[in-house]
């Protein structure tokens, strides 16, 4: 019984971290771009073309595995109460060069718009600290993220 419910309460990615180390990692990225996506309020849909774009470019996935992991994502989003849990996931998993791929590809996702708000750069800041990306990778990647 104890189980059934830790299965029914238990965020997906901690049941992909523990099962699918790969998928929790995509799935904790594409957390990160759909938190980046609803910081100022007002998801668009080029933040969400630019959120499947920078999947599809990033992870070896097709299209209907990016669309399944970003229903997924957003399903996490909304139960999301700390980034700590999602950062600590890709500290444990990624690089430091991929964690400033993460960065970056949240730049993207905050310039898709056209309007960066400064909530999402917050966001952004806060995340660039939880996952250690020196402040000189910080601003490089927003420097390609605009470009």
């Amino acid at each position: 019984m104890r189980s059934l419910i830790d299965q029914f309460l238990k965020p997906r990615l901690e049941q992909f971290r523990q099962e699918q180390p790969q998928m929790a990692v995509e799935l904790a990225t594409a957390v990160l771009l759909v938190e980046v996506s609803r910081a100022d309020f007002c998801q668009d849909e080029a933040e969400l073309e630019a959120i499947r774009g920078a999947l599809l470019e990033h992870f070896s996935l097709s299209g209907d595995e990016v669309d399944t992991l970003l229903q997924n994502a957003h399903d996490e989003s909304a139960q999301l109460v700390s980034l700590q849990h999602v950062t600590r996931l890709l500290n444990e998993q990624m690089s430091q060069q991929d964690k400033v791929r993460v960065i970056e590809l949240m730049w993207r996702v905050v310039y898709a718009d056209g309007d960066k708000h400064h909530y999402e750069e917050h966001l952004l800041r806060q995340v660039a600290e939880l996952l250690y990306v020196p402040h000189a990778d910080f601003i490089r990647a927003r420097h390609l993220a605009e470009t």
